[in-house]
């Protein structure tokens, strides 16, 4: 049985020892073996801070190509939307499209401003500008007179000799009642809802929609009126296209007319 060399007492478990070589010291057998240290590890070869500034450089260069990336799309973008915005100028200026449905004559007692009545011509064939926002003042004869308020749209005149007049303005019946606007001659017209009608629509709407003669002026009216083309003949003008603004007349049968003329030479 394996004993405690020391103490001589029975060690069960214990391993016999090696001899101890001769003249080795009793401590330094006693002595525990010493630890064994990790060896220090290999250096890698490779220098920490040289590594931080390779890093540093790949970071702005990712950045810096971003930003390139970035820039030529931006520019890219900028000139296909300034070649686009350039098509649709050309478009526009080839192509006016009409404006769609008639417009609202102005409230009474709003005022009639004159660009409103500045047809266009471009685009329009057949129409070219004879005048535009001509004021006339229509009042009723002296009451048990047998005078006749007559108009001439072609020049455009108030009180014009009846052989040239395009309508007349008189009472619905004696002195009083509604003013009315009787159209003579071949006249025609019709009643619209707006005074930036063009001259073009003005004909679809005497053709589609013409108005009784005489017309009731009982409110603000917006006219359209084709002159006769036998007077045109006759007289060796042009035939025209006139949109007349009525005010509703006031109590004594006054009514400011603003008139605007195309020359119809389709």
């Amino acid at each position: 049985m394996p004993t405690d060399p020391l103490h001589g007492h029975h060690n069960p478990g214990l391993v016999r020892p090696h001899p101890p070589l001769p003249g080795t010291p009793l401590l330094d057998l006693l002595a525990e073996p010493p630890d064994e240290r990790a060896a220090p590890p290999e250096p890698s070869g490779r220098d920490p801070i040289a590594m931080a500034l390779a890093g540093v450089a790949a970071l702005f260069a990712t950045v810096a190509l971003g930003v390139a990336v970035l820039t030529w799309l931006s520019m890219s973008d900028l000139q296909t939307i300034v070649a686009m915005s350039e098509a649709n100028q050309q478009q526009e200026g080839q192509q006016q499209p009409a404006p769609s449905g008639q417009a609202v004559a102005p409230m009474q007692g709003q005022p009639l401003p004159d660009d409103q009545f500045a047809g266009p011509t471009i685009g329009t064939t057949g129409y070219s500008v004879a005048y535009r926002s001509q004021a006339l003042q229509l009042t009723l004869p002296p009451c048990g007179s047998t005078m006749t308020r007559y108009v001439d749209l072609d020049e455009p005149r108030v009180d014009a000799d009846a052989s040239r007049a395009d309508l007349f303005y008189k009472p619905r019946m004696g002195c009083y009642g509604t003013p009315q606007m009787h159209f003579v001659g071949g006249v025609t017209a019709a009643v619209v809802s707006r005074p930036t009608i063009r001259p073009a629509q003005c004909a679809n709407s005497i053709k589609n929609a013409p108005a009784d003669n005489p017309i009731a002026i009982d409110g603000t009216k917006v006219i359209c009126v084709l002159t006769s083309s036998d007077k045109a003949i006759g007289e060796d003008i042009t035939q025209k296209m006139v949109v007349l603004v009525v005010t509703a007349p006031t109590a004594n049968g006054q009514s400011t007319v603003r008139a605007s003329a195309w020359n119809a030479t389709s």
